[in-house]
């Protein structure tokens, strides 16, 4: 088990390959633009983004297979490793890569949050461990993880298209 803390201001996290996520969008994007193209990376297999269902600072863990806790929900989706890593990042660091064209991913205080593995596509399972409407704030969040992520490789096959961030109801 891979352990990460990891905040979160905007209440999205994201699993990026850093060798090939196309960061830049524009120096005045807006929320849709960034939205649509979050999307075109995810079918491009380069990322993949869902909404956590609250703003916090969150536990994820990278198992390699579902631990026996039930998942309040799940989503698999595809990503491709081709420099032998992936890196766990949240919305901040994406919009501020989609904003200027010199920054790139991972931002300098995500590096060490990665995940090894051999070059190819991977079927990626997220697990939320709990609901977001039955949080209380103020009590924060146990018991953690908050988060599992199960690589696990992918077929060659061909997958329906993505058509929208994962779990946002924007």
């Amino acid at each position: 088990m891979i352990s990460f803390k990891l905040t979160d201001d905007s209440g999205f996290l994201a699993i990026v390959n850093g060798d090939r996520y196309e960061s830049f969008v524009h120096e005045d994007w807006d929320l849709y633009q960034l939205m649509d193209h979050f999307v075109a990376e995810m079918n491009k297999e380069n990322l993949v983004i869902w909404a956590t269902g609250l703003e916090n600072e969150w536990t994820v863990v990278f198992l390699p297979g579902p631990s026996a806790r039930p998942a309040f929900r799940e989503f698999t989706a595809t990503i491709e490793v081709t420099a032998g890593r992936l890196y766990l990042t949240n919305y901040e660091d994406l919009t501020m890569v989609a904003q200027f064209a010199d920054e790139k991913l991972p931002r300098p205080h995500q590096e060490a949050q990665y995940l090894e593995l051999p070059d190819g596509r991977y079927a990626l399972t997220i697990r939320q461990l709990y609901d977001p409407a039955q949080i209380d704030p103020g009590a924060g969040l146990e018991p953690e993880p908050h988060f599992e992520i199960i690589a696990v490789p992918a077929a060659i096959s061909a997958t329906d298209p993505i058509e929208s961030i994962f779990w946002w109801e924007g």
